[in-house]
């Protein structure tokens, strides 16, 4: 029936159901009543009844009649009873997780370290990963890429409250598959940084969990994961030598950006974000090409641009341009 209550998921069977309908719509009955409606035998329907007194959805008179209870009431408290059932078995989950991770370090030589290989393992486990994240994922990015930055994954992960922070090889901007891929570093709500160069990937989640690359070579996916805390560590204090040494991104300007503000003091002009992405991709030393392609304008249109930058800094190159925002503190 199309308007049939799901009574099942809180444990009253379509049967039993169709029982309880019967008796809702005459304010109650008897199991001869029940067994007459139903075509069921005498003790099939007895069974039935009694099952909705047990659920309290029917009371037992002395004369052996069955009288409803009003479903606002009872139905409410039969979902707060499997409710109740269900928050024991989440409770559950803590200790039976504990023993699953003893079991895992067991198996692994007491530290929790493995070596994954295969696309749809190391994938899975990077989702896993980033799904069990509750304070801060880490991450060192660099060609070549496995798997798509998974856009809806962080978005979700940054909704929760979770800091990410990433740092990006500038080799990410000119590899095959790698910009377009990326798109913007930080519409996702990630905190991006680029830097030149990068000797490893690593995804690091609440400093508890990661994986790290095992190898950069095209087609390799081999990968180690490891909850050891000494690697940790180690692996800790590396992202954040890279992350201080980095030049921060912002927000993907787009080609409609805002104009800097004239008028103002040099001291007291602060740059656009398209200039403070221009310098951060400056200092890893990305192309003219690749500038152009994650701005989403014309190679013409970024000379002209780079050129108004030059002029704002007073200066005719890159390496000028960086020095001159050091001294404005625009990096």
């Amino acid at each position: 029936m199309e308007d049939a209550a799901p009574l099942d998921l809180v444990g009253v069977d379509a049967e039993a159901e169709r029982a309880y309908r019967h008796l809702l719509a005459r304010g109650g009955g008897t199991v001869d009543g029940v067994t007459a409606a139903l075509g069921v035998t005498y003790q099939e329907g007895l069974a039935l009844v009694e099952q909705l007194h047990r659920f309290g959805l029917v009371t037992r008179r002395t004369s052996g009649e069955f009288l409803t209870v009003d479903p606002r009431h009872a139905l409410r408290a039969l979902v707060e009873s499997r409710e109740r059932q269900l928050a024991s078995v989440r409770d559950a989950a803590g200790s039976l997780g504990a023993i699953f991770d003893s079991a895992r370090r067991a198996r692994n030589g007491g530290h929790g370290t493995l070596v994954i290989s295969g696309p749809e393992a190391v994938g899975d486990r990077y989702y896993r990963l980033k799904q069990a994240a509750r304070a801060e994922i880490c991450s060192l990015d660099r060609p070549p890429f496995l798997l798509a930055p998974n856009g809806p994954l962080d978005e979700a992960v940054v909704g929760r409250g979770v800091r990410v922070r990433a740092v990006y090889a500038a080799s990410s901007f000119v590899a095959d598959g790698g910009w377009p891929e990326l798109g913007s570093l930080v519409s996702r709500g990630e905190e991006a940084r680029i830097t030149p160069t990068l000797p490893i990937k690593l995804s690091m989640a609440d400093r508890s969990a990661a994986m790290v690359s095992l190898s950069l070579s095209a087609g390799n996916t081999e990968c180690l994961y490891t909850e050891a805390p000494p690697l940790l560590d180690a692996l800790a204090e590396l992202f954040e030598r890279y992350w201080a040494a980095a030049s921060p991104l912002a927000r993907d300007p787009g080609p409609d950006a805002p104009l800097p503000p004239v008028g103002l003091p040099e001291e007291d002009r602060k740059p656009t974000d398209e200039e403070r992405n221009l310098l951060a991709l400056f200092a890893a030393g990305v192309k003219d090409e690749a500038i152009a392609r994650q701005f989403g304008i014309s190679s013409r249109t970024l000379r002209r641009r780079i050129q108004d930058l030059y002029a704002e800094l007073g200066t005719t190159s890159r390496f000028g341009a960086g020095v001159a925002a050091a001294r404005r503190n625009w990096v």
